[in-house]
């Protein structure tokens, strides 16, 4: 016997053979089983999605000797014979190829004729948009008023070029495309009947460059058959389709976000010199894309593109996206295809909007750093380093001045403050430009000031600055006692924590520890203790220590 090709060979003979569709075949069970049959239908929707295998089925339903729950029993003498194609009560009429007016009167002549053998004669007219306008009105009375034993089945995968006389006069039914689930099931079925061996990513890929055909699956999977050895890969799959591999969009795609544009040139390259169609290209990257953004905003049953979702943000997303859709209408206007996408790739990579994209995402990734730095400081008291060593401040320091801030005196020392730039005194020039750096934050007996550098705030801390500063600061009045110098770093979480106690209600706020990393130099203490313990061996018990 002549090899059958597998979507003839599967091609469902009851209901329950069918892949999707579970509405319309309820729907359409329903009408058998309580008699409710309408004398003309109009199916509609993509190639390969069951619209003549339906039409069939319901035709071998309507005239089964036995039916079952709605469906042909496929075992009584009619259903057999209209398998067969022996019995001439379900006619099928290819509406490409009669579209005239012609054939149409002929039908009509032929439909006031009584079945042969079933109960109904059933007129299955495919690619019914095909008909002329003088065919449509040649049909339109008859399908209005057709005899009892007569029922109409139009199917058509372009419904809108259907007259809305006709859509009028049946009951339609949209079919949709068949989701990837109920054909990788499908398809899973067939090659377990076939005895072949398949993997599940190969099945997959196959269901997916079907785009909702189940033919068109079934077909491919034929395809790849011949092709692979032993086992059908997914790799098998991608080279029989003229598709782009997972892993070779992987690839490409990683290569634009590192913007690494020989890298990504020469994949393109590669691609194009096995065999892969240039706008084959370009439509799975955009899949590719649209399946990661789904990724990043959804979740969705087979994900496959999880290790990438971290690298791609979705700005950039929606940027590649927008040179690709371009790209791919450009291209159907060229000749130089492969120009006009290493153009585009290079655009992705290189482009200002790239950059401006990356710049604003730095810029995110610091502003949510600073505020998880925040958050940590409000929720969680700060353990202060356990250490020998002297502080120079302390945050109790720090809270006193907050607590007891000087509006009016801190306004006066903000005045003058320009001026300490150029001081006029030689001998308070460098402790006055050393003030100058910092930024004055609060004012009380003390004064409280920040720097960006560690270093700076040390040499505040001088014995020699100390007393330069006092004296430039009180010149003219006693404004101050002392004051600290803290980091800046140190100084916004601080005040931040401050700010946020005082809003609920704490009028003079209890800061929580927090080290503020100033502590006095250990070689300074070592010489002063080797100081006195020289005066005590010259001297005796007579030292003693004079605390200032």
């Amino acid at each position: 016997m002549a090899y059958v090709a597998l979507y003839r060979a599967y091609r469902p003979k009851s209901f329950e053979e069918v892949a999707g569709q579970k509405v319309i075949i309820k729907t359409l069970q329903n009408a058998l089983m309580h008699d409710k049959i309408q004398h003309a239908y109009l199916f509609s929707g993509p190639r390969g999605t069951g619209k003549t295998s339906i039409a069939k089925i319901f035709a071998k339903a309507v005239n089964c000797l036995s039916p079952v729950h709605g469906s042909p029993c496929n075992k009584c003498d009619v259903c057999k014979g209209i398998d067969r194609g022996d019995i001439p009560d379900v006619i099928e009429i290819d509406a490409a190829s009669n579209n005239g007016v012609d054939e149409i009167r002929e039908l009509r002549d032929k439909v006031k004729y009584m079945p042969s053998v079933g109960k109904f004669k059933v007129y299955i007219i495919d690619e019914v948009h095909m008909l002329t306008t003088g065919a449509f009105n040649a049909l339109l009375k008859t399908l209005e008023e057709p005899p009892k034993h007569v029922i109409f089945i139009l199917a058509t995968t372009e419904v809108h070029k259907i007259p809305p006389t006709i859509l009028s006069r049946c009951q339609r039914f949209d079919f949709k495309n068949i989701e990837t689930r109920d054909m990788v099931e499908k398809l899973n079925e067939i090659v377990g009947k076939e005895q072949i061996s398949i993997t599940e990513d190969a099945a997959v890929a196959i269901a997916e460059n079907a785009e909702g055909g189940l033919r068109d699956a079934i077909s491919l999977l034929d395809q790849a058959i011949s092709y692979a050895d032993e086992e059908i890969t997914e790799e098998d799959v991608h080279q029989v389709s003229g598709s782009v591999s997972r892993t070779a969009l992987k690839e490409i795609l990683l290569a634009i976000v590192n913007k690494e544009v020989s890298k990504a040139i020469v994949i393109l390259k590669d691609l194009i010199a096995e065999g892969k169609e240039i706008s084959r290209i370009v439509t799975d990257l955009i899949l590719a894309l649209r399946d990661i953004l789904l990724e990043k905003t959804m979740k969705v049953d087979l994900p496959k593109y999880s290790d990438l979702l971290s690298v791609f943000p979705i700005e950039k997303i929606y940027y590649y996206l927008e040179v690709l859709n371009k790209l791919s209408q450009d291209i159907k206007w060229t000749h130089q295809k492969r120009a006009y996408v290493e153009l585009a790739l290079i655009k992705m990579m290189e482009h200002q909007t790239i950059k401006q994209i990356d710049f604003e995402a730095t810029i995110l990734d610091l502003k949510a750093s600073i505020q998880d730095l925040k958050e940590q400081s409000k929720t969680q008291v700060r353990t202060v380093q356990t250490t020998h060593l002297e502080p120079l401040v302390t945050i109790k320091d720090v809270e006193k001045i907050l607590n007891h801030g000087d509006k009016d005196k801190k306004q006066t020392l903000q005045k003058g403050w320009p001026y300490l730039k150029d001081y006029p005194k030689d001998h308070l020039k460098m402790a006055a430009y050393l003030l100058y750096q910092g930024t004055l934050e609060a004012v009380s007996d003390e004064m409280l000031i920040v720097y960006d550098d560690l270093n700076m705030c040390k040499q505040m801390y001088d014995p020699e600055v100390y007393e330069q500063v006092l004296e430039i600061i009180n010149n003219k009045n006693d404004l101050i006692k002392g004051f600290y110098a803290i980091l800046k770093s140190d100084w916004l979480v601080i005040k931040e924590i401050y700010t946020d106690l005082w809003h609920k209600g704490q009028k003079k706020p209890k800061l929580p520890p927090h080290d503020l990393k100033l502590y006095k130099d250990l070689k300074e203490e070592k010489r002063s203790s080797e100081t006195l313990n020289l005066a005590k061996e010259y001297f005796g018990e007579k030292v003693k220590v004079k605390e200032q």
